[in-house]
């Protein structure tokens, strides 16, 4: 499998706050696909995303569907945190222009995912993952050193990811052919390395693809929460997820669908976990 690697990325920061380690063993977690900032009113409002955002008050976000590092950089201002943009490529010229109402360039709209993050990061990548639809997905990665239970510090590598969407043979094997590209390039062979791992997955949660990321090692827990996510503002299925590896390292306090079902097409998806020193 050829691999397109790193096409462009851009770190933000606004805030010396964020630089300081927070002391709270308690993490934040949340996954957003933000629709380029496109809510159900068909209005273009990123003001209302941060302020899902910041009212949550996570410390690690996950984002889908960003425009652009512009709008990462916008986030990260609004809502006090560091941020940073992983583009990726459409393989044809893509339909976001009459969405977002800008002028169609010549050339094609750099279009990914996004992390924001409350903590000092160091930037590990981003790269292409399977695609069989016309669109381009991508995954990438940061990593992160927090306080775990027991004052000892552990080192968290956080991903986020957009995985094919259509309902045909050739996406569903993209995908799942995406966990092994994230495998491969995110994943060490280390027992001191935690992973949270956050997306838009475009799978249910009894799919083979959520089956074949608990094979390598990815739980998957609801706390007995119903975690519909899409499509808002009335979901009816979970699409979009938080999950942790290994298990042992995690202990996970509460997991919700956030009650938001304006502001974009997907509802996030908001975790509170522990990291756990002892395994």
């Amino acid at each position: 499998m050829t691999n397109c690697l790193f096409l462009s990325m851009m770190l933000i920061g606004f805030c010396t706050s964020c630089y300081s380690q927070k002391e709270s063993t308690v993490l934040k977690v949340l996954t957003y696909n933000i629709h380029y900032g496109v809510g159900m009113d068909a209005e273009k409002n990123l003001k209302r995303i941060a302020q899902v955002i910041s009212e949550l008050d996570p410390d690690l976000v996950g984002l889908q569907e960003v425009a652009d590092s512009a709008m990462v950089a916008s986030l990260a201002q609004m809502t006090n945190m560091l941020g940073v943009f992983g583009a990726s490529t459409e393989k044809e010229p893509p339909n976001l222009f009459n969405l977002l109402g800008i002028p169609i360039p010549k050339e094609q709209l750099h279009y990914g995912d996004g992390i924001l993050s409350k903590y000092p990061f160091r930037y590990i990548g981003n790269l292409s993952i399977p695609s069989a639809s016309s669109s381009r997905y991508e995954a990438m990665c940061i990593e992160v050193d927090i306080d775990s239970e027991g004052s000892a510090q552990k080192k968290v590598r956080f991903i986020t990811t957009h995985f094919d969407y259509l309902e045909t043979i050739g996406s569903h094997a993209a995908r799942k052919a995406s966990i092994e590209v994230i495998e491969k390039a995110f994943v060490e062979d280390s027992l001191e390395t935690a992973y949270i791992l956050t997306g838009d997955l475009n799978a249910t949660p009894n799919s083979d693809v959520l089956k074949l990321l608990g094979l390598r090692g990815w739980a998957q827990e609801d706390l007995g929460n119903k975690l519909y996510t899409v499509p808002s503002p009335s979901p009816s299925k979970q699409i979009d997820y938080v999950l942790v590896r290994p298990k042992s390292a995690w202990r996970i306090i509460d997991i919700v669908a956030v009650e938001e079902g304006q502001a974009s097409d997907h509802l996030p998806i908001f975790m509170t976990l522990a990291p756990v020193s002892d395994r």
